[in-house]
């Protein structure tokens, strides 16, 4: 009993310092990620083991056997894959995990909020009357000092239609480009001839800029064979961290659809949680060698 109890404090000593170096800026920064902001009442109304994990899984002081490795000499091999084993290899990078489809099912929790977010805006947009006439490449001048007007490329069309890659296979669509390509989602417009070509990664959060440029990469040649067709492309990566931290591409993305506001503030929250709640059930599971999704 008192040799357990002296192992929590010694745990809980860890934990503190952990918070303290991050405090003091000797954490490693990301850059690329915003700042994730969780209020009194969001604190409140976290259960406990999910505020801990949280925590914990932020300045990667869990228990994981590397840590343990180092605290007590246990044994830092992975349950499922042998190797050795740190919250990122949990997280995002054992091989077991990966063919059992666990990432898998954590990266379509994700897209699922997203596209969520992006179809209410779709269908919101598609709505309203029609547009005044105006050229969609027309560019609009701001006075030195003054605030940009917001972006919202939809505006412009009521014709816009999606794909998402959730429940059945997406096929790009025919009429803009042939290819064995499946992006997460397709967003596109006859009208303006315009498309966005959207992939979703949920990278541990240090690896971003890496899962950006890979991903942008990717889909070069897709891009460039629709822009062939007449078609005005943009590939959109977007990262949403594995502890819920949201990247900035996320946030341009949904920005430059004219998600803003509170529309934007509830679809980042949803992303959020839907990566860090996906990525505690994979905790809870790095030990069982079956896998069932929650």
């Amino acid at each position: 009993m008192v040799v357990q109890e002296v192992r929590h404090q010694e745990e809980a000593a860890r934990w503190a310092k952990a918070v303290s170096l991050a405090k003091q800026g000797q954490w490693t920064r990301w850059d690329s990620v915003e700042k994730r902001k969780i209020s009194w009442k969001d604190l409140w109304a976290m259960e406990a083991r999910r505020l801990s994990f949280s925590i914990r899984a932020t300045y990667d002081v869990l228990p994981t056997p590397v840590n343990l490795h180092q605290w007590y000499g246990e044994d830092p091999d992975c349950a499922l894959c042998s190797m050795p084993a740190n919250l990122r290899h949990i997280l995002t990078g054992c091989k077991t995990s990966l063919t059992q489809g666990r990432y898998t099912w954590r990266h379509n929790q994700v897209l699922k909020n997203l596209a969520s977010a992006l179809e209410d805006k779709r269908a919101a947009t598609n709505s309203l009357p029609p547009p005044a006439a105006s050229h969609p490449l027309r560019t609009t001048f701001v006075r030195e000092g003054a605030k940009p007007l917001e972006r919202d490329q939809l505006r412009l069309a009521r014709d816009w239609k999606m794909l998402a890659d959730i429940g059945r296979q997406l096929v790009f669509p025919p009429e803009i480009a042939t290819t064995t390509l499946r992006p997460d989602m397709v967003l596109w417009s006859h009208s303006l001839k315009k498309v966005f070509i959207i992939e979703l990664t949920v990278p541990w959060e240090d690896s971003v800029d890496e899962a950006y440029e890979r991903k942008h990469l990717r889909y070069a040649d897709l891009a460039a064979e629709a822009r062939h067709h007449g078609w005005n492309t943009e590939v959109r990566p977007v990262e949403v961290g594995c502890r819920g931290f949201v990247a900035t591409s996320t946030t341009r993305l949904l920005r430059d659809l004219g998600i803003k506001g509170q529309s934007q503030r509830s679809a980042i929250k949803a992303v959020s949680e839907a990566a860090e709640g996906s990525s505690q059930w994979l905790w809870m599971k790095r030990k069982d060698p079956s896998w069932a999704p929650k």
